[in-house]
């Protein structure tokens, strides 16, 4: 039932056994409460809706983020295996270093011997003789490139000493050294009495006397300018070694080589005899310095 006022709400509330209650309202109370609930409705959805959006944008974050981590990681290993080939490179630089100036070193003290060997001392060695490689104050390819310039310059500076080294071997092989044949020493460079006459006579070489066909040698490499008969000489042999050395070999019983021919050191170029004006078979031995003789026994060995 309502109420005469219309500004007011009646409301009566009938129990089966009381009497009958009626409460009266102000109207704007129901308009005020539905409008409440409406509105806390409307703000719970709106807090909903806030709250899935911000759930969506956490997790496209989140996604995100797994997905930088993981960039991140990869970046990660990938700069930890460039750190491991860096630090094996680098320890190959090492070994290969080590490995290069061990090489030097033996390098440099073989050509050392050589040089004694042969006599000699190269103006080429010692330029880089004892250069240090320092790999790890290098990048990798700059070291490398270092050891690079290292073996190039000791491979040249080789190849100059293996030219001198040719040329003073080469030297050696002409310096007419090597007695010419083997036997009994039977008569001295200088002074010495006619053996066919009175009085003293200047002997140019050395006798060595042996059996009929003794092997005769050349005491140096060189080319043969004379094959043939020289009055008392007999069979005569003449080599130019080129080297300010001329030698001769007389009294031979067979000539092997003709003029012209190029010889070894040691090769054989005749047979011992006693041609030409000899007392026996016997090699007579010269030795010629610019043109001049002079005593075998100073060069021969």
């Amino acid at each position: 039932m309502e109420s005469k006022d219309n500004s007011k709400i009646c409301i009566m509330i009938i129990p089966h056994t009381e009497k009958v209650k009626r409460i009266t309202v102000s109207k704007w109370i129901p308009k005020a409460i539905i409008t409440s609930v409406a509105a806390i409705v409307v703000t719970v959805v709106i807090f909903f809706n806030y709250m899935s959006s911000s759930k969506l944008d956490l997790k496209e974050d989140y996604d995100n983020s797994l997905v930088e981590i993981s960039n991140l990681k990869k970046e990660y290993e990938d700069k930890e295996k460039e750190l491991k080939k860096l630090k094996s490179q680098n320890s190959e630089l090492y070994e290969i270093t080590s490995e290069v100036e061990n090489k030097l070193a033996e390098i440099d003290k073989l050509q050392r011997q050589l040089e004694k060997m042969a006599g000699i001392k190269s103006p080429s060695r010692g330029g880089n003789v004892g250069r240090e490689i320092k790999p790890e104050e290098l990048e990798t390819e700059k070291g490398l490139e270092v050891l690079k310039e290292t073996l190039d310059d000791k491979e040249r500076e080789l190849e100059v000493f293996i030219d001198e080294l040719e040329e003073r071997f080469e030297y050696l092989e002409r310096v007419p050294d090597l007695w010419p044949a083997a036997g009994r020493f039977t008569s001295g460079f200088g002074n010495r009495k006619d053996p066919f006459g009175k009085g003293i006579r200047f002997h140019q070489g050395i006798d060595i006397a042996n059996s009929p066909g003794t092997d005769i040698k050349a005491a140096g490499k060189g080319t043969v300018t004379f094959a043939g008969n020289k009055g008392g000489y007999g069979k005569v042999i003449i080599i130019d070694h080129g080297n300010e050395y001329n030698t001769l070999y007389g009294h031979n019983q067979k000539l092997l080589v003709d003029v012209g021919d190029k010889v070894e050191k040691g090769q054989v170029i005749a047979n011992m005899g006693s041609t030409g004006r000899s007392t026996g078979t016997h090699l007579h031995f010269e030795i010629h310095k610019n043109g001049n003789p002079i005593n075998p026994l100073d060069i021969l060995e």
